[in-house]
């Protein structure tokens, strides 16, 4: 994170070091979306291909033939209050996506089509090659996030950092 960001003294609540998980997603054809939450920036092996073509660390998805877009849902490792994102577009050039939206819920157990998901970050437009930060504020605790990614391409990392926030009551 940038010395001079204002995300203060919190910490990436997706890490799948902290237990972060990619639950689901619509489409990860060329490449997994569990890398999203790996730890360090993404990189880039010249000579590496898989059975679907060049290998690329981070989520990447097919190009859209049809209206739509693509997403992935998460479950934080820790809950807690979201204060600022990074979605991490290194190493990719032509194929990343142009825009990023993210929704996040509370809820026990894991999303479902009955889920109702509250918008964090509107529909933004995105770097190549870069750490795209986004602010996000609010006092709401949350448990999983949705990136949407318009309409399709790949993302690196991403980063959800926060404060952790437990529900001791449960």
């Amino acid at each position: 994170m940038p010395e001079s960001s204002s995300f203060g003294n919190t910490i990436d609540l997706a890490s799948a070091e902290l237990g972060g998980e990619a639950l689901l997603t619509n489409d990860d054809f060329f490449a997994g979306m569990e890398n999203l939450l790996q730890r360090g920036r993404g990189v880039f092996i010249p000579d590496k291909y898989t059975e679907r073509g060049k290998w690329m660390d981070g989520w990447e998805s097919r190009r859209k033939r049809i209206p739509g877009h693509d997403w992935c849902s998460i479950r934080l490792g820790a809950p807690g209050k979201i204060r600022a994102l990074d979605i991490d577009t290194n190493h990719f050039t032509g194929n990343f996506p142009p825009f990023a939206s993210l929704e996040a819920c509370e809820i026990t157990g894991d999303p479902d089509d009955s889920t109702e998901w509250t918008e964090l970050l509107a529909k933004s437009p995105l770097e190549g090659t870069s750490q795209n930060f986004f602010e996000v504020s609010g006092e709401q605790r949350w448990t999983h996030v949705r990136l949407h990614i318009y309409p399709d391409g790949g993302v690196a990392r991403l980063r959800v950092y926060g404060e952790p926030h437990m529900d001791w009551s449960t």
